[in-house]
């Protein structure tokens, strides 16, 4: 990822293909899902950290290549082609509102949510992660994504382990604190 930032003025691919030898991938299939979501979190974190722009969501791949020794893996960066985007706006304005009654504008097309003063919503509650969810606008529509929370996120009390399309009046539960998207 790193070199592609340098060679791509800060562009990346977000699809990635892991292979690994066909007895470690069956040692880690019965984690299967929850390590995807893990890594994808990790490119979108080590992203966001270093300013990079993904091509996309993230998406991961995992599969057996027997030329792959055993404890060893192949990670390649699938292709990209750096186009200009005109940037996204929302056809309507969104907003959400907090437990205490506060309206907060989506005016950005990227929010975190969490108790650290660094987030961009912060909301001061022990069941609470640090940086808890991310709101996030693509293709026009908002999406709501857990960022490996403690008590994880809901949406209408449905458990969420990837990016999750929003509509106005849903409930997202950060823990046991609910915010409502309007």
């Amino acid at each position: 990822m790193d070199e592609q930032a340098l060679t791509n003025n800060g562009v990346v691919a977000s699809s990635y293909s892991i292979l690994l030898n066909p007895s470690d991938l069956e040692l880690v299939s019965p984690t299967l899902k929850p390590l995807l979501h893990e890594l994808r979190q990790a490119v979108t974190n080590h992203a966001e950290f270093e300013g990079y722009s993904l091509t996309g969501e993230p998406t991961i791949t995992i599969d057996h290549d027997e030329r792959i020794s055993a404890n060893d893996c192949e990670i390649t960066a699938l292709a990209i082609s750096v186009v200009p985007t005109i940037a996204e706006t929302p056809s309507e304005a969104h907003r959400v509102e907090l437990p205490s009654g506060e309206l907060i504008e989506l005016s950005s097309h990227r929010y975190t949510i969490g108790r650290q003063t660094t987030c961009d919503i912060v909301i001061d509650d022990h069941n609470i992660s640090r940086v808890h969810a991310e709101l996030r606008l693509k293709n026009g529509m908002w999406y709501a994504d857990d960022r490996g929370s403690t008590n994880g996120t809901r949406i209408n009390g449905a458990l969420i382990v990837e990016a999750t399309p929003l509509t106005r009046g849903d409930v997202v539960s950060l823990g046991s604190v609910d915010v409502r998207f309007e």
